[in-house]
């Protein structure tokens, strides 16, 4: 008798679409405007806080770091300013102050103090080493892609 009830069932098949030919262009909907403008109000917050970061770093380390006037730092600072906020136990993790550090060192008028040359400086503020021609020639190809960045070249 199951054998008769098999027989009967309905067979269910699936319909494969066509393919379009390479010669069509099928045009992808574009994402809707309100979107867009919260991923812009996310990346806008995002700038603000890691800004925020930095100036909280400028705030401890004000001999060293200035917005208008930076110096270049001594090799292995990093190593330094984490042990000076571990010392004077300063709430600062790790984290932080490598992403303020990475964005305080990309800026374009840090690459032109560097470009520049002359000496490194410690927490202090204190001459520690010299920039070598190497740098030099590095941090002046970073200003011109920084620069080819913002006259929308790059």
């Amino acid at each position: 008798m199951t054998d008769n009830n098999e027989a009967k069932r309905p067979v269910l098949s699936l319909k494969r679409k066509v393919a379009p030919k390479p010669a069509e262009t099928v045009q992808t909907p574009q994402k809707p405007v309100q979107a867009v403008k919260k991923s812009n109000k996310r990346a806008r917050k995002n700038a603000r806080h890691r800004h925020n970061q930095m100036l909280k770093l400028i705030g401890i380390f004000p001999a060293l770091l200035s917005e208008e006037e930076p110096k270049p730092f001594k090799v292995g600072i990093l190593e330094d300013m984490a042990k000076y906020i571990a010392d004077n136990q300063i709430t600062f993790g790790i984290g932080q102050l490598k992403s303020a550090l990475a964005r305080y060192t990309s800026n374009y008028r840090y690459q032109k103090a560097l470009a520049a040359g002359g000496h490194r400086y410690d927490l202090d503020g204190n001459p520690c080493g010299e920039v070598t021609p190497e740098q030099q020639a590095a941090a002046k190809e970073k200003t011109k892609a920084i620069k080819a960045v913002y006259n929308g070249k790059g």
